[in-house]
């Protein structure tokens, strides 16, 4: 009885995904179901799924005042991982960019490539590297450096961006960042709002979560408040811009407004939509060099 109920509710969860994703109750019906029973489902050693589950102990940078923050260095290993991210889209709240939780390196076998990069065999020192991947992630897009121009995916197709934001309705290639060669136009517009991106770890409700659909936790974008303090995305998006229109005071008083502009609203929607295209090619392609750093570029 309690293994079935335990199944329902794994079950459960992903169908929950599936329809924050977009899916139709059908789809996320057969998409639940493939999580449950499918044959390349990940198994964890015990001991790194509790590691995912809670890091903070196993990964306190040094300097740091919570997990994430402080000075990390980053190797060649590091950085050569980082050129073979690959990325997905998640549709809980206004929705963010995080690594695939199927194969966030590009490969479904995770611990085997960890392997090969790290090499080590220690199941315990992989999954520390993975969670370093967090931290490195966060850096990167601080730190790394990306001229504007058009750039090509290599770990994604502009089919697979397509198919990450159909939750959001019938949308042009252009709304969600990609030109007619299924290449990204990358602007000053995206890379300040890449650097305004908040990178963390999934909690330990979503790592668990992950890990009972046979998925792995990983780097992710913070769907709710991507860009800062406001879960009015809009706010914080038009701060890092510089277009923060002055705001509304109600005439009886009380908090002020912001009330956006119908141009600048849309403006602000399609930016966030093709910030998973801008991120895939920026993490590809930045140049950024082996070092130690911290969170900020102004604490290197």
């Amino acid at each position: 009885m309690f293994e079935r109920a335990t199944f329902m509710v794994k079950f459960a969860g992903a169908y929950r995904r599936s329809r924050r994703n977009g899916d139709e109750h059908g789809a996320a019906l057969q998409a639940a179901a493939h999580d449950m029973f499918r044959p390349d489902r990940v198994h964890m050693p015990d001991a790194v799924s509790q590691m995912w589950r809670d890091p903070a102990a196993e990964l306190a940078l040094e300097g740091g005042r919570w997990f994430g923050d402080g000075t990390l260095a980053i190797t060649e290993a590091h950085l050569g991982l980082l050129r073979s991210a690959r990325l997905a889209w998640d549709g809980a709240e206004r929705g963010a960019p995080m690594l695939d939780p199927d194969r966030p390196y590009g490969r479904t076998d995770l611990l085997t490539q960890l392997a090969e990069v790290f090499g080590t065999d220690d199941a315990e020192a992989l999954g520390r590297h993975h969670v370093e991947m967090f931290c490195v992630v966060a850096r990167a897009l601080r730190h790394g450096s990306l001229a504007p121009g058009r750039y090509p995916l290599t770990n994604l197709r502009a089919a697979d961006v397509r198919a990450a934001l159909r939750g959001y309705g019938e949308r042009s290639d252009e709304d969600l960042g990609l030109d007619r060669d299924g290449q990204v136009p990358v602007t000053e517009d995206h890379l300040q709002l890449l650097r305004g991106i908040e990178i963390r770890w999934p909690s330990e409700h979503e790592c668990g979560d992950r890990l009972d659909a046979g998925r792995y936790p990983a780097a992710t974008a913070d769907p709710k408040r991507p860009y800062g303090d406001f879960t009015f995305i809009e706010v914080d998006m038009a701060r890092i811009l510089g277009v923060l229109p002055p705001p509304a005071q109600p005439p009886e008083g009380g908090p002020a407004i912001f009330e956006p502009s119908c141009e600048l609203a849309l403006r602000l929607q399609r930016l966030h939509w093709q910030m998973l295209g801008t991120m895939q090619v920026f993490l590809e392609q930045a140049t950024l060099v082996p070092g130690t750093y911290g969170l900020h570029p102004e604490h290197p």
